[in-house]
């Protein structure tokens, strides 16, 4: 008989970019292709950005994914 072990994983935890700060530097991940960009926001908006585009209020990576990507405080 065999037994298993499951060893816990250490997650780094970002603070997410709350959505009274509307400006600023705030880091994207594309959840599919996992690319990391940093970003300029200004006043909810996103600044003119290659491979990146925003509708509504997410912001989707130009590789194709359905997801939007996550959106990250700058450190």
């Amino acid at each position: 008989m065999t037994t298993l072990t499951v060893k816990k994983e250490k997650v780094t935890n970002f603070p997410k970019l709350k959505s009274e700060t509307g400006s600023g530097e705030a880091m994207v991940i594309c959840p599919d292709c996992k690319t990391i960009q940093s970003v300029w926001i200004q006043d909810h908006r996103l600044m003119p950005t290659r491979k990146f585009h925003q509708t509504g209020t997410s912001i989707y990576h130009d590789c194709g994914s359905r997801q939007p990507c996550r959106i990250y405080r700058d450190w």
